[in-house]
């Protein structure tokens, strides 16, 4: 299927598509900034730092001086949840004003916006339920379908000569196909580990009844799987020739989950310190990212 539109009258100038796609580019990082701030929230115990929504008070939509420095921390991460909305409406506004579109962009751009929005609503859902564990994984969750979407994005305004098509070689095609499952299984194993343990944002806040050792050793099982497949995929993309941009793309990750990996064992055999556990929440947003880039680098190489 085509995945741009094939009106040769077209014609968009070099400008204005580093334009879309340098947006598109600050779109994805307002996405990752706000996985990190949020984290900073939980890590200080701040998630109850405006105990209603979307009000901060009762009486206030902002912080007040006797909310002291967890209701800073969790009025800052509102604003800039505000700001990265008003970013991505940009990315939508400018997609709309591309031309040629590829058909793909105005969809990316509208779902992307959608999902931003509905995470408002998810993280005021979290703050009237005290800071639920299943809400605050799903917020997570949502948040690296987001970090997904706009990855995609990128690379369709960057390659809009590109279209859909599996890897020539098979082995390849389902290599790829399963990372993105392996990496969910990583992402959804993480967020029990998270929800049994420490740091839950707020002191009172109820935790998941699992054995968090336990669940522990499930998710490093699970990132020896995900680790797994992508040493297959690099030895399989070397071993046919396959291009410089798709080895590339293979190596990026490997490289990112093998330092995500040491960063989780880290942290575990530390003791969960706050420095490494945000490193580890922000990391988890850039595999995502470049497993999501793995994925289209491989499956969008066929040209129009």
């Amino acid at each position: 299927m085509n995945d741009h539109r094939s009106d040769s009258t077209d014609v968009v100038t070099p400008a204005g598509r580093r334009t879309a796609v340098r947006v598109a580019i600050a779109g994805l990082v307002a996405n990752v900034v706000i996985v990190l701030t949020g984290t900073l929230v939980r890590l200080t115990g701040s998630g109850l730092g405006c105990p209603t929504w979307p009000r901060c008070t009762d009486d206030s939509f902002v912080a007040t001086p006797e909310m002291g420095l967890h209701g800073v921390v969790e009025f800052a991460n509102r604003v800039v949840g505000i700001a990265v909305g008003l970013i991505t409406l940009l990315v939508l506004i400018t997609v709309l004003r591309h031309r040629p579109r590829p058909r793909s962009a105005a969809a990316l751009a509208i779902g992307t916006l959608a999902l931003v929005i509905a995470q408002g609503f998810v993280g005021g859902l979290s703050v009237r339920q005290e800071l639920a564990p299943e809400i605050v994984a799903v917020h997570f969750l949502v948040s690296m379908i987001i970090i997904a979407g706009a990855t995609v994005l990128v690379d369709v305004l960057r390659r809009p000569g590109a279209r859909l098509g599996a890897p020539e070689h098979r082995g390849i095609a389902w290599l790829v196909a399963a990372l993105p499952v392996a990496l969910t299984a990583v992402l959804v194993l993480g967020t029990l580990v998270t929800g049994s343990g420490p740091h839950a944002g707020d002191e009172g806040a109820r935790r998941f009844d699992l054995d968090p050792a336990a669940l522990s050793q499930l998710h490093a099982d699970a990132v020896l799987v995900f680790l797994a497949l992508q040493i297959a995929a690099l030895v399989a993309v070397w071993m046919t020739g396959a291009s410089s941009a798709q080895r590339r793309a293979t190596l990026l990750l490997l490289g990112a989950s093998l330092v995500q990996a040491a960063i989780g064992y880290a942290q575990y055999a530390l003791g969960l310190p706050v420095p490494l556990v945000a490193v580890h929440v922000l990391g988890a947003a850039l595999l995502t990212c470049a497993a999501t880039h793995l994925f289209v680098t491989m499956w969008r190489d066929k040209s129009a």
